[in-house]
């Protein structure tokens, strides 16, 4: 099985033209519907590695899925030469993306402008490295704007085989963001650690609730025809501000907990148990008293939050499934649960009773190792 992993990185927007890059994107949306279109005015290298590219790499992972729009935007596929610390090279020679690991840079020839020989440096992330490390090999890349800002995405990818797992589990319970995701680690049918994880919410939502506030005033000023002044201005990069900010923290917040938990994982060798969010915890968000744009938030994050626990579960071979793990149903007489204030849920029937998020815990107990793949 091949693993894959990526990072998106921003370029310096003085340094590349995006009229450029934009025709380039225009090419390869044509290259995704099989025409060839040769410009006389741009670089036969970068078309014939456009063209050269897709009859290589048409099934890959940079390319995903065709445009459902004749002019939608698509990002430009590249080769990849790397050079290593001991002086090898691996990929394609003439290739516009230039991973050199020895002095820790990446150059892009001739991607970025239509100039002879231009060549723009960036620093390499610490990111590569440790894919390198962990046996990564990253032969793919892409170019492309996203809301006229040039970005530059690669790929990481490696060859894993899952590891049979030991006697641990470890259970995964996704809910809305707002609720967080609660994990436990079971040892042969036993609870051995249990925590829920909920970012700071309260962050969360002042810096949301000063956006939304701001958005308002600014509407104000666009109704009057002011925001194109200096105040209105001012004020829609408060905005921008304060919503990086926001994506930043839930962003962060997932990445270093997915990261955790992944590493927890292959630490015991477990295998991974995800309850993943079903249209109850979505029902839920959607009851509670929160702003709309905020519950949209709160569902995009905890989706997100998914799909980074899978990438990096796949790429460090740890084995995962996906099963539906009751949190209002009683793990010990199948009885409906009650919820009490607190997030508590109780049995009137057998007097069990735990929190919410560690109900699942305790359905997976009752799991093993065979009826989870047989199953």
């Amino acid at each position: 099985m091949i693993a894959r992993r990526a990072i998106v990185i921003k370029l310096p927007k003085d340094k590349c033209d995006t009229t450029y890059i934009r025709r380039l994107m225009a090419l390869t949306n044509l290259a995704y519907r099989g025409y060839e279109v040769w410009v006389s005015d741009l670089p036969m290298t970068i078309q014939y590695q456009l063209y050269g590219s897709f009859k290589n790499y048409i099934g890959s992972l940079v390319f995903g899925t065709t445009p459902k729009k004749w002019f939608a935007e698509t990002w430009i596929p590249l080769k990849t030469l790397r050079i290593y610390d001991d002086g090898s090279r691996k990929g394609d020679r003439r290739a516009s993306v230039v991973l050199d690991f020895r002095s820790n840079i990446i150059k892009l020839r001739q991607i970025c402008k239509n100039e002879p020989r231009y060549v723009v440096t960036i620093p390499m992330p610490k990111w590569f490295i440790d894919r390198i490390k962990e046996g990564g090999d990253i032969k793919y890349a892409r170019i492309g704007l996203k809301k006229n800002e040039p970005y530059l995405v690669l790929v990481a990818e490696r060859e894993v085989e899952p590891y049979q797992p030991s006697n641990y589990i470890l259970v995964i319970d996704v809910n809305a963001w707002n609720n967080g995701v609660a994990w436990g680690l079971i040892k042969n049918g036993n609870i051995i650690k249990w925590k829920p994880e909920i970012p700071n919410l309260r962050e969360i939502d002042n810096l949301y609730n000063l956006s939304e506030e701001l958005s308002r005033e600014y509407g104000k000023l666009k109704k009057l025809g002011l925001d194109k002044t200096e105040e209105g201005k001012r004020l829609w990069k408060k905005i921008k501000k304060l919503r990086r900010r926001l994506f930043a923290k839930l962003r962060d917040y997932a990445q270093k907990l997915v990261h955790r938990l992944a590493r927890k994982a292959l630490r015991h060798r477990a295998l991974v148990i995800i309850d993943d969010i079903i249209e109850e915890s979505r029902r839920e968000l959607l009851e509670m008293k929160l702003p709309s744009g905020l519950k949209k938030l709160y569902l995009v994050y905890t989706k997100r939050f998914v799909r980074l626990l899978i990438t990096q579960l796949e790429w460090y071979s740890v084995p995962y499934r996906f099963k539906r793990l009751y949190s209002s149903v009683c793990p010990i007489c199948h009885h409906e649960l009650t919820q009490l204030p607190g997030r508590i849920m109780v049995c009137e029937n057998c007097g069990f009773k735990a929190p919410r998020d560690k109900v699942p815990m305790h359905w997976a107990t009752k799991l093993t190792h065979f009826n989870i793949t047989r199953n």
